[in-house]
């Protein structure tokens, strides 16, 4: 097989693949939670560049030509879906307004310049990339995509961090957990980003092959979690959490407005309430909620726990629920409890969730925990 059949065979394969991801994620998810948005990713910046890597390859030269304003637009698309998705993943206030239109300039810059390309130079561009060295239009587009990935990827991140403090620091049931795949889908976009970048810097051609097979890596993770873990945050949880203004707020704990004993003295109370009242049982606690009911501003319990326990919010309700679980897990054989049906009971909203926490805090499953006690 000759390298440019290599190509051929390549682009041809992602297409029929990422095509068949697609269908199969809207088909399992039933355009639930944000299978739509995912199917875009896989679909959209992707499918059109390999179509017209294939046509160029096959000497479909009409299709080329037609492709050509197309792909070097669409590619720069990627990253103001990946900012998109992580926004409505776990922002449920988040609403696409006009003004967010202004993610298409990229793209509309690229469209325009190779609209402008009279049709013998844009032949003749064609021809050029054959060799495998980049065109003018190349380098701009590569550039812009650098640009999108460097800018784009630090406002993910950053928002993702901001959102993984606030759930952790503010509700009691794992929604972070539940969906902590998707900054590992993120962290591995940049990756291979970079690895993409530093290649395509050594040797050009391989935008033509390399990118096409590390796309549909993360595109069948994007997919499997996707389909596996589709439970979307809970709107009344989302509701509750007030993401902190003050970028040091993790350190808020050890801040002088509250001494040991002070902290300590609010832990007691607000555990004390936790265990009479077994607020831990109910999936809706949150620590708006429970600040309200125990009658301790929210900002004083949350520096009390963190300070006083070493845990925040998310961590002090669900080593209750576990202590919980072991309870009615020790008394499987005298009650009707199974393990399946005991996650609700504890205030758990998924068996996922439960099973997820369960292992993190003992280091076992339930049924594994269970044959060592027993």
């Amino acid at each position: 097989m000759g390298y440019n059949d290599f190509i051929l065979t390549v682009n041809s394969s992602s297409i029929i693949i990422l095509l068949g991801m697609a269908a199969v994620l809207l088909a399992a998810t039933r355009f639930r939670g944000e299978s739509g948005y995912a199917a875009a990713i896989i679909v959209l910046p992707n499918v059109p560049v390999y179509i017209y890597n294939m046509s160029r390859m096959l000497g479909w030269h009409n299709l080329t030509l037609f492709m050509f304003p197309i792909s070097y637009s669409v590619n720069t698309l990627l990253m103001p879906l990946l900012w998109l998705f992580a926004k409505k993943n776990f922002d449920l206030n988040f609403r696409l307004k006009p003004i967010h239109l202004l993610h298409l300039l990229p793209g509309l810059l690229c469209l325009g310049l190779c609209l402008a390309i009279p049709t013998q130079e844009r032949i003749a561009s064609i021809q050029h990339e054959m060799t495998g060295d980049d065109t003018w239009i190349g380098d701009i587009n590569t550039f812009i995509i650098f640009v999108q990935m460097v800018a784009y990827f630090t406002v993910i991140f950053r928002f993702l961090h901001r959102k993984k403090r606030a759930i952790r620091d503010t509700a009691s049931d794992a929604e972070w957990v539940q969906k902590e795949w998707i900054p590992v889908f993120e962290y591995l976009f940049a990756a291979l980003f970079v690895i993409v970048m530093v290649c395509y810097f050594i040797w050009p051609r391989t935008d033509a092959w390399l990118i096409q097979i590390l796309n549909v890596v993360a595109m069948f993770y994007l997919v499997y979690n996707s389909i596996a873990h589709p439970v979307m945050p809970i709107k009344q949880v989302a509701e509750n959490i007030s993401e902190p203004t003050d970028p040091n707020d993790s350190e808020v704990a050890a801040a002088p407005s509250m001494d040991e004993s002070q902290m300590k003295e609010v832990c007691e109370r607000a555990s004390q309430y936790m265990q009479e009242s077994r607020a831990y049982l109910r999936p809706d606690i949150s620590l708006a909620i429970f600040a309200k009911e125990v009658n301790i501003p929210q900002r004083t319990l949350s520096r009390a726990i963190n300070g006083y326990l070493g845990c925040n919010f998310f961590e002090f309700v669900n080593r209750m629920r576990i202590d919980e679980a072991k309870s009615r897990l020790l008394e499987l054989k005298t009650s009707d409890f199974n393990i399946d049906s005991i996650y609700a009971d504890c205030g758990f909203r998924s068996r996922s969730t439960f099973f997820m926490v369960f292992k993190k805090l003992t280091g076992l499953s339930p049924a594994a925990w269970l044959e060592v006690m027993n």
